[in-house]
């Protein structure tokens, strides 16, 4: 099955909203995206079943360990149809925590996502999202170190 145009945007859509509604610290809008039975794979590690528990991990984060952060530079790495009515969706960005210096921040990660998500009378949603953080030769520098 192909996907129409309109299908690659509203699904695109999803994304700019989830990332749109992460940084306004929003966490029931963000969970309100996947289906009911959605799941996550947090980039910390979290499994996560269900919106109800998706949307409590949001509440503590955001206004925790990720309050404050920022992305840059989302880029898409592409849509595919998994079947009728089943699309996967690839992306990555860069995430930035503020520096004591107003004018400038850190790179603190470069996520990559992965997005199922399934047609529903609702319109898109979040059937499963798995979001990891390479391990590249800094990261596993970094973790030695520290």
């Amino acid at each position: 099955m192909k996907l129409t145009s309109q299908d690659e945007s509203d699904i695109r859509g999803i994304l700019d909203d989830y990332i749109g509604l992460w940084l306004d610290g929003q966490a029931q809008a963000c969970a309100d995206l996947y289906e009911e039975s959605g799941d996550a794979l947090a980039v910390d590690g979290k499994f996560l079943r269900g919106r109800d528990e998706i949307k409590q991990y949001y509440d503590e984060v955001m206004s925790g360990k990720y309050s404050g952060l920022e992305v840059r530079h989302l880029r898409d790495l592409g849509i595919r149809a998994l079947g009728k009515g089943v699309a996967i969706m690839d992306a990555t960005w860069e995430v930035h925590a503020p520096s004591d210096d107003a004018s400038s921040s850190t790179t603190v990660g470069r996520p990559i996502c992965s997005l199922v998500v399934v047609r529903t009378e609702e319109g898109w949603k979040i059937t499963a999202a798995r979001l990891m953080e390479p391990m590249t030769p800094e990261t596993l520098a970094k973790r030695q170190a520290g």
